[in-house]
């Protein structure tokens, strides 16, 4: 069975589905800034794409595309999140975007609590982490809610930086959304 049949996540409002080769162009456009993208945007987006198949045989994890599942934007894609084994698959990186107009309406909150269900299904999993420009508090505050505490600020990947995480005994909010779209408490 394809990762994309098998990895597919589901919330009230959201179907996250493993990304594909087709999806390049719709993932490279979901982007933040104004202007053009960087020199070599659109393949380093093919090249996440292209590891997403053995990631998730090897992990469990990888890039979804979210879309929402709801009346009026049913099936429009919204975002993009995922999870990358960086440093380790046992604390992987979570990274995560939203078309512009998607954004302020829960749906990075929802997807990323749909990914660490996900995630802390697998015993052996420690943590996560993510890393955020200082500036954009949104995103902050998208971690926050999540219950990530910042580990660190200042200069990351040659950027400034706010590095947050998550170790897996902190993975208990009782509002969050589960991947299939209950609420627990």
């Amino acid at each position: 069975m394809s990762p994309r049949n098998t990895h597919t996540l589901f919330t009230s409002r959201l179907r996250l589905a493993p990304a594909a080769l087709e999806d390049v162009e719709l993932l490279a456009g979901m982007r933040d800034g104004p202007g053009a993208p960087e020199a070599g945007h659109t393949e380093r987006v093919r090249a996440l794409v292209a590891a997403n198949t053995e990631r998730f045989a090897a992990h469990g994890f990888g890039l979804w595309v979210v879309r929402a599942s709801g009346e009026g934007r049913a099936g429009a894609a919204v975002g993009w999140i995922g999870l990358r084994p960086r440093e380790s698959p046992l604390e992987p990186e979570l990274l995560y975007g939203l078309s512009s107009e998607s954004r302020g309406k829960g749906f990075a909150t929802e997807a990323a609590g749909a990914v660490l269900d996900r995630l802390f299904v697998a015993p052996a999993v420690t943590g996560v982490w993510a890393v955020t420009d200082p500036t954009n508090l949104a995103s902050c505050r998208v971690l926050e809610r999540l219950g990530m505490r910042l580990d660190f600020e200042g200069e990351f990947d040659g950027k400034p930086s706010r590095v947050y995480r998550l170790a897996r005994d902190g993975w208990r909010d009782p509002r969050r959304t589960t991947a299939r779209g209950a609420r627990r408490g």
